[in-house]
Parts: C-alpha cells; structure tokens; sequence
C-alpha cells in the first residue's frame, strides 16, 4: 500500500510537472511573440533597405547623369579647360585643350601644367603656381594665340582644393585688331600721302613742262642730254607719286562674279617666263572645286602678281614657289556656303622676313629692298581689304615666307539668283 507522504509527494510533483509546463508554454508564447515582432522588424528594416537602395541607385543615377551633362559641356565648349590639383597634377581637360596644346586626356593625366602650358603660362610674377593665384595673360602655343584665365577651386567651407584654368583661342580677335589698326593707320597716313602727292606733283608738272621746251632750245648736245636725264628723273618720281596715291586712294573696283583659280592660272601664264628665267620650280595645287568669289579681276590680278614678284625677288639664286587654294566650307554638306571662305597661300624658300619686320611689312614706305618704294604690300593690302578679305604672313630668316590670302566665297542664294538671270 502507498503511504500517505508517497501521495503527497506525487501530488506535489504533477503539480510542478502543471507549473513547469505552464512555465514552458508561456515562455513559448513569449517567444513566439519575440520572434514576430523580432520578424516584423527585420522586414521593417529590408523594406527601409529597399528604400534606401532605391534612393541610393535614384542618387546615383542623378550623380551620373550629372557627370555625362557636365562631360557634354566641357565637350561641346570650344574653349579648353584644365583642371589640376593642390600640387599641379592634371587631373582632366577637355577637347579643346586637347586640340590646343597637342596632348591627349591620356598623356595629360597626372602630368605638371607647365608641361603642358609652359612656364609662364600658370605663374604669377613671383613665379609661383597653383592655390590663391589668380592670373589673365595671353600666350602663344602651337601656332595659336590664347588668352589663358586661372582660378582656384573652392569647396562649400572656402578651402582650396585646386585651380582650373580656361584657355580661349583669340588668334582671329588678335588679327582682326591687328587690321583694325592698320587701316587706321592707312587712312591717316593716306590722307597725309594724298596732300603731300597734291602739293608734289603740281611743281613737278612745271619742271618737266618747262625742261621740255628748255630741251627744245638747246643746241648743246650734252646740255640735251643733262635735260633729259632731268626729265626721266621728273616722270621717275611721278610714277613714284602715282604709287603713292594708289595707296591713298580708295581703289575703285568693277565686281563680278569671278573664279579665283581661273584669274591666278591667268597670272601664272603671264609670269611663267619670269619664273623659269630666275631658276624657280614652281608647283600650284587648286582643291577640286571652284571658288567663286564677288571681286575685280584686275585688281587681283595685280595682287596676285606682286605676291609672285615679291618671292622671286626673296630666291635671287632660285628655290621653290608653292601656291595652293583651298576652301573652308563648315556647312557644304547643307549646299549652303555663306560663311565659308577660300585661302590662297604663295610659299617661297626664299631668305624670309627677319621677326623684327614681319609687323611692319605692310607699313607704308617700309622696304627691305633697295630702291623699293614700300608701297607694294599696302596696295596688296587695300586691294584684299576692297574684297572684304584678309592678308596675313608668316616668315622668319633664312626659312621661306608665306603669304595667305582669304576672300569670303559668294553666298549661295546669290551665285542662284545670278545663274538665274545670266539667261
């Protein structure tokens, strides 16, 4: 038989046996619950992830988005840009300094400004490159005058971080000041040649006018002769006069429609004598369509033929004469030519032209040729000028020299209008 303390014991172990299981059964409800709301916030936080991401790939995009249209227009700028960090290092540039300084993104990555710029390009006048240097100067690289601004680059809190600096082609601005001044100076100088030949040639009229009869008189045949020499002298300095009012005066020109390949073949035939006797081989290449231009055939004539004259006179024991026309036409593919223009360049192997004078060439009464009257160039010029064209020269001793001239084509629509009505 079970004794009494047996039952009680037993009573006592169901019920803790009840106690621990009711024990076990809410600790599972509890973590049961631990674990949905443990549940709900890992989905409240990958739903926030997602966000996130999403606001993230949504910032990333627009970060790109802003690079490619900043890229776009850093590329479609025709101005170069480079930018360098704090120690100088280039850290990116743009098309257009690519095509100004002859260097690719590439090679330019990581190199020194000055190698690129030179020395004086990205220096104030102490010298000294880079952070707090702001500068606006104008250099000459490869050919090209460029005006060359430098400025630093700053973050939100002011602290500078590197410098960027803009180059800007202003080769054709320089040149069209360079003439700008010229024909000021042409028509004041113009103005003073016109009054001067006026108060000349008026005595001079009278000399030969009265060594003629005085000749007629004389008997004496070395007297005659001493009259004559007196009358060439007079007519010499005339022609010199006649010269000078050329370039005083505005030239009066007959415009048509001309070809400019057909009016320098013409020339060419009429000095081809001239060429051959001075031992020059002469080479022409015309581009494979013809320039029209609205001029006066004459008058270009005469430029084409000082240009002609002047290179033999720099090969005075030969050498080579190398005339070519080319045309700039940036929209031919649209068959519409009203901003393009024709160059024709005269290249010798001649002495050259020392730098010293290369500036004063078309100065009036400036030769370097004895006996020259310094009057040929500027006639060139102010005939070009009459044409709404441009002159330039490049040259140095002993290196040849090469005149460029360029005359705007005749528009389109007119080269129509006239192909119109010629019937």
């Amino acid at each position: 038989m079970n004794k009494p303390s047996d039952k009680i014991e037993n009573r006592s172990s169901t019920i803790f046996l009840q106690q621990a299981f009711a024990d076990f059964s809410q600790s599972t409800i509890m973590l049961q619950n631990a674990f949905a709301r443990l549940q709900q916030k890992f989905e409240n936080i990958n739903r926030e992830l997602e966000y996130k991401n999403l606001e993230l790939e949504r910032a990333l995009a627009e970060k790109d988005e802003a690079k490619n249209y900043l890229q776009n227009i850093l590329k479609s700028l025709k101005t170069g840009i480079v930018v360098a960090n704090v120690r100088g290092n280039i850290t990116m540039i743009n098309r257009y300094a690519e095509i100004f300084t002859g260097f690719t993104y590439e090679e330019a990555k990581g190199q020194k400004v000055e190698s690129l710029l030179g020395a004086d390009c990205c220096s104030n006048s102490a010298g000294d490159f880079g952070l707090g240097v702001e500068l606006s100067k104008k250099i000459r690289l490869r050919g090209r005058m460029l005006e060359v601004f430098q400025s630093a680059i700053k973050t939100n809190a002011g602290e500078e971080i590197g410098v960027v600096i803009v180059l800007c082609d202003v080769t054709r601005l320089e040149k069209l000041e360079e003439m700008a001044k010229r024909t000021e100076k042409f028509a004041a100088m113009g103005e003073m040649a016109a009054n001067i030949a006026h108060e000349i040639r008026n005595p001079l009229g009278s000399i030969e006018l009265f060594a003629s009869l005085l000749k007629k008189d004389l008997k004496n045949a070395q007297n005659r002769d001493r009259v004559s020499h007196i009358i060439g002298s007079v007519r010499n300095m005339d022609n010199k006069i006649s010269n000078l009012l050329l370039f005083a005066r505005k030239q009066k020109s007959s415009m048509r429609m001309i070809n400019v390949n057909d009016v320098l073949n013409k020339i060419l035939k009429f000095a081809e004598q001239i060429i051959k006797k001075e031992n020059i081989v002469l080479t022409v290449n015309h581009e494979n369509i013809n320039p029209i231009i609205r001029g006066d055939e004459e008058l270009l004539k005469q430029v084409f033929l000082n240009l002609i004259l002047n290179s033999i006179q720099a090969m005075p024991d030969g050498g080579d004469l190398h005339i070519e026309t080319k045309v700039f036409d940036k929209r031919r593919e649209e068959g519409d030519i009203d901003d393009s223009k024709v160059e024709i360049k005269f290249k010798d192997t001649g002495i050259g032209i020392p730098n010293d004078y290369i500036k004063k060439i078309f100065d009036p009464f400036f030769s370097t040729r004895e006996g020259g009257t310094g009057l040929g160039l500027v006639i060139v010029h102010n005939i070009v000028d009459v044409h709404g064209g441009s002159i330039d020269v490049e040259s140095s001793n002993n290196t040849g020299t090469m005149f460029n001239l360029t005359f705007p084509l005749i528009k389109n629509s007119e080269f129509q209008y006239s192909e119109t009505n010629s019937f």
